[in-house]
C-alpha cells in the first residue's frame, strides 16, 4: 500500500542551500577569472621607456610615465642623471615625484637561486634610502629577483607622479 503524505510536510529546500552558495562562489570565481589580464615579468626589464598615463582616483595627482633602467652597481650621480633626463624628455615637472620603484636582481639560474638575486636588489634599495636627494624619500619598494639579468645588473622601473595643475 502507497504512503500516505502528511500535510503538514511540504518539500524543504534548505538542505540545498549549501550546493547553491557552493555555486554562486564557483561562478563568481569563473568571473573573476576571465576577467583579469595576466601580464608575464618577462615584459619588465626594458631599456626603452614605458609610455602609459594612468589617473589616480585622489584629484591632487595624477600618474604620468613610468622609467626602466639597467645598472651594474650603484651610482647615485648617474641615476640622478637619468631621472633627469627622463623628466625632460617626458615633459615632466621638476617636482614630479617617484611614487614606486620595482627592483630586480639579476642571478645566474645555474648556480644561484632566486633569493640570491632579491638580495642584491634589496642591498641596492638600501642604497637608493641613504641617497643624500632624497629622491626616493616617499616611495614604496618591491624587490625581487630576475634571471633574464646579468649576476652584476640591477633593473629598476620608476612610477612617477606630479601635481595637477
Amino acid at each position: 500500500m502507497r504512503k500516505r503524505q502528511d500535510e503538514g510536510h511540504a518539500e524543504d529546500a534548505t538542505l540545498l542551500a549549501g550546493w547553491m552558495y557552493a555555486d554562486l562562489l564557483l561562478g563568481l570565481m569563473v568571473i573573476f577569472l576571465a576577467t583579469i589580464s595576466f601580464v608575464p615579468i618577462d615584459n619588465f626589464v626594458s631599456k626603452s621607456l614605458v609610455k602609459a598615463t594612468y589617473k589616480q582616483v585622489d584629484k591632487a595627482f595624477n600618474f604620468n610615465r613610468g622609467l626602466s633602467l639597467v645598472y651594474n652597481k650603484f651610482d647615485a650621480a648617474a641615476l640622478e642623471k637619468d631621472i633627469k633626463a627622463f623628466k625632460n624628455r617626458e615633459g615632466l615637472d621638476n617636482d614630479a615625484q617617484i611614487i614606486f620603484a620595482q627592483i630586480l636582481g639579476g642571478y645566474d639560474e645555474k648556480s644561484e637561486s632566486v633569493e640570491t638575486g632579491r638580495n642584491r636588489a634589496l642591498i641596492y634599495s638600501f642604497s637608493l634610502t641613504k641617497d643624500a636627494s632624497g629622491a626616493f624619500a616617499n616611495t614604496s619598494v618591491t624587490a625581487g629577483g630576475d634571471p633574464s639579468l646579468k649576476p652584476n645588473e640591477v633593473a629598476l622601473r620608476l612610477t612617477f607622479v606630479s601635481k595637477l595643475k
